[in-house]
């Protein structure tokens, strides 16, 4: 028989670790957006479900913007390294 501390854990076997406190987000991601949906479908009222319409709006919406983002970040690359390859052939402009 395993012998219990005063924690709760049983000797022998390790203690599940504690979620991490996380500070807030300024931007939400895929996986908080199915995290709300899930939610969203444990609590909505049977009788009166939400359409099924508004779900794929908003999936692809979240898609859309997500898309953006992507392409922004990707774009922000591209500027930053033309930026780089003009600074270098660029001569120097001549002061007087």
């Amino acid at each position: 028989m395993n012998s219990v501390d005063s924690t709760g854990n049983v000797a022998g076997v390790p203690a599940a670790q504690q979620p991490t406190a996380k500070g807030p987000k300024s931007t939400l991601d895929q996986g908080d957006f199915l995290r709300l949906l899930t939610a969203q479908l444990q609590n909505q009222d049977p009788t009166k479900p939400v359409d099924n319409f508004q779900y794929v709006q908003q999936m692809a919406m979240f898609a859309q913007i997500e898309g953006g983002s992507a392409t922004n970040t990707k774009l922000d690359a591209v500027v930053d390294r033309l930026d780089q390859l003009i600074a270098r052939i660029s001569p120097p402009e001549a002061s007087n």
